[in-house]
């Protein structure tokens, strides 16, 4: 068996599982998808598992792995996470349990009328989960990797200056909010991090997870849907039509697209081969709320 890490480094993290160690075989196969991370499926002793072994830009990306084993255990107890088996610190290092029987959402089954009353529940259940120590700040994220950007010399898309200004404003009109109450989030609520098995959705991919603003998750769903679908979305999540509580979703819209673009000049140096970055980023700036669209510039 050949794989893309470190051979020495991935056998000594499956030893580290008892229902894995003195296997007689085990079978290994390389999971597409990830675009920090290596993922892998571990076959062994009639168990199946994943593991996730962290990438180069893991350490750079997130600092504080003990607040995703802290978010995950509380997702796995409540039943929307799948069982941890091993976590790994300070490194992050996991490896749960594997969901059979699931799959992941496509972008035509997330985007649905049928699935976005769904996806708002869950996160409904994810934010009633009891809090923990870590936080989730995404303006402070932004801040730190532009540093690093800096230093490394990686080039900006030419909307970034104007799309920074415009999350600026909306972090000191946030700020002050009340009601933005603090719940524990899981902060990239992205369609491949969802597992749907027709009855039960389960979320899987928590390093970002962390005591925050509920609409940034929200905003996280909402950025990839029509204006209609964000509609839905908001009156799904909060019982209702509101339109305050829309216009916060199309504000946070703009800081989901901002913390992404800066994510992906992160990822442009020691991100996953062969996938382009920088192409990815110039893309996301058309997901950014407009007039035509529904949402003032501001």
């Amino acid at each position: 068996m050949v794989l893309p890490i470190d051979q020495d480094a991935f056998n000594d993290i499956i030893a580290r599982v008892p229902e894995i160690v003195g296997a007689h075989e085990i079978h290994v196969r390389h999971l597409e998808g990830g675009l920090t991370n290596t993922n892998y499926l571990v076959e062994a002793n009639g168990g199946q598992f994943v593991a996730r072994i962290i990438g180069d830009n893991g350490p750079v990306l997130v600092r504080d792995r003990s607040t995703e084993e802290a978010a995950m255990r509380r997702a796995e107890a409540a039943g929307v996470a799948p069982e941890v088996v091993l976590f790994t610190q300070p490194e992050g290092h996991m490896v749960t349990r594997y969901l059979a029987d699931t799959s992941p959402l496509t972008v035509e089954a997330f985007t649905s009328t049928e699935m976005i009353p769904r996806l708002a529940g869950r996160l409904r259940d994810v934010h009633a989960l009891d809090p923990i120590k870590g936080t989730f700040n995404p303006y402070t994220d932004i801040r730190r990797w532009l540093e690093i950007i800096g230093v490394r010399g990686t080039p900006w898309p030419d909307r970034l200056g104007v799309l920074l200004e415009r999350v600026e404003r909306i972090e000191r009109e946030r700020t002050p909010v009340r009601e933005v109450d603090f719940v524990l989030c899981h902060n990239d609520p992205y369609h491949l991090n969802f597992l749907d098995n027709g009855t039960t959705l389960w979320m899987i991919d928590w390093e970002y997870a962390g005591m925050g603003d509920r609409m940034y998750d929200l905003a996280s769903i909402g950025y990839v849907l029509d204006q209609d679908g964000r509609d839905l979305l908001v009156e799904s999540y909060f019982s209702g039509r509101n339109p305050r509580r829309r216009d916060g979703l199309d504000a946070m819209i703009c800081v989901v697209v901002c913390w992404n673009v800066v994510w992906s000049l992160i990822q442009t140096h020691g991100g996953v081969a062969g996938f382009d970055y920088f192409e990815f980023a110039e893309s996301l700036f058309d997901l950014l709320p407009t007039p035509e669209n529904g949402v003032a510039s501001g």
